[in-house]
């Protein structure tokens, strides 16, 4: 399998959260497990949609799922290290987009995990991709967004 490099701009990032690894996510090594970064990830992606008012499932029963995740670990990460993470989105269509996600170790700032997330609009009455409603498009436009 080939190796896709992430690389993003780093304009793109407009929301920042701070994360501590904890005992549980760890492996026998005292380095986190590829789950737990992965569970790291979606949390942070649920406090950035939740930071532009974006709600899991909204009245109309839709809300947005990841279909593609990429993740590339670029270095271990240990338990009780704190981590910066930043999120941001790249360019939306009508049906969905990607949420791209740095890690950065506090203590060094060194970039450990870079990840992108595809996300479709998921209606889940008609159990179906629908388009992205204004609301969505307009809470999450790249361009409006600023630090």
């Amino acid at each position: 399998m080939s190796k896709q490099a992430l690389v993003f701009d780093d304009n793109l990032f407009v929301f920042e959260t701070v994360m501590r690894v904890r005992h549980t996510e760890a492996d026998t090594g005292q380095h986190i497990t590829i789950e737990a970064l992965t569970s790291l990830l979606s949390e942070a992606r649920l406090r950035f949609l939740f930071s532009k008012g974006i709600k899991h499932i909204n009245a109309d029963h839709q809300g947005l799922i990841v279909d593609t995740l990429q993740l590339d670990i670029i270095s271990r990460i240990r338990v009780r290290e704190e981590l910066l993470i930043e999120v941001g989105v790249e360019p939306i269509y009508d049906n969905g987009g990607n949420i791209v996600i740095k890690v950065i170790r506090i203590h060094t700032g060194e970039t450990v995990a870079k990840s992108r997330q595809h996300f479709v609009n998921y209606d889940f009455h008609l159990n179906k991709v629908t388009k992205l409603d204004n609301t969505i498009k307009e809470a999450l436009y790249p361009h409006l967004f600023r630090l």
